[in-house]
């Protein structure tokens, strides 16, 4: 009976330690992933850590766009049960990443306070920020062959910039981007398990930004690689068509809510924003990208060299950059510049990673075949050093100047823009309708019902085909009797007031304005029987 007691308990025994040795194993065939990760989060935090201690020096916690606000005041909307109404009973299709305010509406279960915002803004936006920079090292280390271009990959990522300001700013921008980086490294995979999730993604990126159908676009190419390899076969074909089925599936809520709201398929701000440009516009873009290449070398890098990832049957990467710019240019190339250059951001991630691969398999390419060196050791550790000198380098003085200027960007919105909103909530009526052009953090904070001049959330505006003395009109109709505008730009609008019909009654200047579209903000009263404007 012992002999048998003992043999029967042999084999739990086995057991227990087979199960001990399951979570090990796991870590060991995912070495590579996971050490990529952790430096991605290692990386991604220090550089969030100095440029939020940074801004902790200049100013308090704050948004560096007022563009930020807009999303934030969407996502309070979905969270009160009536989402997508910017002002309560007027809806409104002015959110340019309406998946983007839904992940924001979470913040709302745990605080409403401005400061709880904020710092919950700032912890969705890095942990999306580090998952971009995973990517960018994981993409790197699959073209390259070796993780220590991942990590490489990752330092240029975070270091590019601009790019830690955007992605700490409150705004799409990390969503979006790994969405893109997740597309990319999708388009590369042959196996036909990511036909169907890459029409999911490509409706996710819709909905991240409207830029985002490219990576649908970039489908019927994926195809035609899958064919030329001789991978692609007919039962396949169902599943692409089902795949662009899926990404409809996605997106139509969005659009037939655009469409019910304005009777248009696309949201507000693409009809606000993009037009034919001007050649003052042009001249903008010209003048702006030629700072964009001396401050960031690796872009005409990536441009040129980047070709030969089309040559190794892996285009998406370097494709994905160069279709925005040409979109970007031929759409809305001054927009594309504002705001720290915020639509171009992405643009300049995805090219850093580019221009490192495509460096780096050139530079091998030379090393093997030319010099006959067989070390790969030798290769990579050339390469790496190599490329972190030339491409890298010249990033850093750009990079920790950014990092001023992200601090000092959070303390003009929360000086003019997050102030403005309080004051009228405390001097303005429950019931008082504001005339505005910033949009955000005055709504947001003044809790007042507003009509966007310039027509983002105010569908009504863009849409209204009005004359300047229409909108007046308009104004007067609705019980607008606030104007909250930049004092340059009133000036304009006061050529339709008679002189003694508004009066200036709050007024906020910036002393150091880096983001503000002008230094003075006021609050004009309106009186409205002083004027010709009929009563309503």
């Amino acid at each position: 009976m012992r002999l048998v007691s003992r043999i029967s308990k042999e084999p739990r025994n086995s057991d227990a330690k087979d199960s001990k040795l399951a979570i090990p194993r796991i870590f060991i065939e995912h070495k590579e992933d996971l050490l990529l990760l952790l430096s991605a989060i290692a990386i991604t935090i220090a550089s969030c850590v100095y440029y939020l201690t940074t801004m902790l020096t200049i100013s308090e916690p704050g948004l560096t766009l007022d563009d930020s606000w807009i999303h934030v005041q969407f996502a309070r909307t979905i969270f009160e049960g009536h989402p997508w109404e910017y002002s309560t009973g007027y809806p409104s299709t002015g959110s340019t990443s309406p998946l983007w305010s839904v992940i924001l509406s979470s913040i709302f279960y745990f605080t409403s306070d401005q400061f709880g915002i904020v710092w919950g803004v700032y912890i969705i936006s890095i942990g999306f920020f580090i998952g971009c920079t995973f990517l960018a090292g994981r993409l790197a280390t699959n073209y390259l062959e070796h993780p220590a271009w991942g990590f490489l990959t990752m330092v240029g990522f975070v270091v590019v910039p601009r790019n830690t300001w955007l992605m700490l700013s409150g705004m799409e921008t990390p969503l979006f981007v790994f969405v893109l980086l997740l597309a990319i490294w999708m388009l590369d995979k042959e196996e036909m398990k990511y036909d169907l999730l890459l029409g999911v993604l490509a409706g996710i990126a819709y909905l991240s930004r409207p830029e985002g159908l490219i990576v649908l676009a970039c489908i019927p190419i994926r195809i035609i690689i899958l064919g030329a390899r001789g991978r692609f076969s007919k039962s396949r074909w169902g599943l692409f068509v089902l795949s662009g089925i899926f990404a409809v599936i996605v997106i139509s809520p969005w659009i037939l809510h655009c469409l019910s709201t304005t009777g248009y398929p696309l949201p507000d701000t693409f009809y606000a924003k993009v037009h034919p440009p001007t050649s003052t516009e042009i001249e903008a873009w010209d003048i702006w990208w030629g700072i964009f290449v001396r401050e960031m070398p690796f872009i005409p890098i990536a441009v040129f060299l980047g070709v030969i990832l089309i040559v190794k049957g892996k285009p998406f990467a370097w494709l994905f950059p160069v279709i925005l710019t040409v979109l970007y240019r031929l759409s809305t190339p001054y927009a594309a510049l504002i705001n720290n250059a915020r639509y171009l951001v992405p643009i300049f991630d995805i090219f850093l990673l580019v221009a490192i691969v495509s460096a780096g398999i050139i530079f091998k390419l030379v090393l093997t075949t030319i010099l006959k060196v067989t070390d790969n050791l030798s290769i990579n550790a050339t390469g790496i050093l190599f490329l972190l000198f030339v491409i890298i380098t010249p990033l850093t003085q750009p990079y920790v100047w950014q990092a001023t200027n992200y601090g000092k960007a959070a303390g003009n919105i929360n000086d003019m823009q997050v102030q403005m909103g309080y004051w009228l909530k405390e001097n303005t009526p429950p019931d008082a309708v504001l005339a505005i052009h910033d949009a955000g953090a005055i709504r947001f904070f003044s809790n007042r019902r507003v009509i966007d001049l310039a027509g983002l959330v105010s569908p009504e505006i863009i849409h209204g085909n009005m004359t300047t003395r229409e909108k007046m009109q308009y104004l007067r109709d609705e019980g607008c009797n606030y104007f909250v505008f930049f004092d340059e730009l009133f000036t304009y609008w006061s050529y339709f007031l008679p002189s003694g019909s508004y009066s200036r009654i709050y007024t906020i200047t910036l002393e150091d304005n880096v983001v503000a579209g002008r230094d003075t903000m006021s609050v004009f009263q309106i009186f409205w029987e002083h004027t010709s404007y009929a009563t309503p």
